[in-house]
């Protein structure tokens, strides 16, 4: 698997690193050739929030990247999807849980609607699931202005979607 590296927290203090957590996310596309990305606006442990994100989020234990990934589509966005492609690894540092997630990014396409699963939480944080056409993803990120954890995550997230494009996914 291609590894692209890390991307460093800059907007909270680093102290130290205790642990690592591994997930896995998605570029989602619907037969419109629109990606999926989650509204995120509320206030958790990171602060006040309000960027977008890919779905997904970590690998449980015992379960596989693949595994994971298709149960963390189908609670944020409520679909099925199908073929999925890795795409390959971009870490992500948190200093504010002392943390590096390593995140295993996949393609894929939706399938059916079978409705979300979000967590209690998720629930007060996730607003809604925006579909942005491909043409329009460079636009969107340039134009979107985010703070401290939204800089980083819509980084990683934006990196990755080229790396697809790259990849010749969206062909």
């Amino acid at each position: 698997m291609e590894k692209y590296g890390l991307i460093k927290d800059e907007y909270y203090p680093f102290s130290e690193l205790e642990r690592k957590r591994k997930t896995v996310r998605a570029i989602v596309i619907n037969d419109k050739n629109e990606i999926a990305l989650l509204h995120i606006k509320g206030k958790d442990r990171f602060g006040d929030r309000d960027h977008y994100e890919t779905p997904g989020g970590g690998i449980q234990d015992n379960e596989s990247p693949l595994d994971a990934l298709k149960r963390e589509i189908n609670e944020e966005i409520g679909y099925t999807i199908t073929n999925p492609k890795l795409i390959g690894q971009i870490d992500i540092q948190y200093n504010l849980f002392k943390r590096i997630d390593e995140g295993i990014f996949y393609y894929c396409k939706v399938d059916k609607y079978i409705g979300t699963a979000l967590e209690d939480y998720e629930k007060g944080l996730f607003k809604e699931v925006k579909w942005i056409h491909i043409s329009q993803v460079d636009k969107f990120y340039q134009e979107y202005q985010v703070e401290l954890v939204g800089k980083m995550i819509h980084k990683r997230d934006y990196f990755m979607i080229k790396k697809a494009k790259e990849l010749g996914y969206f062909d």
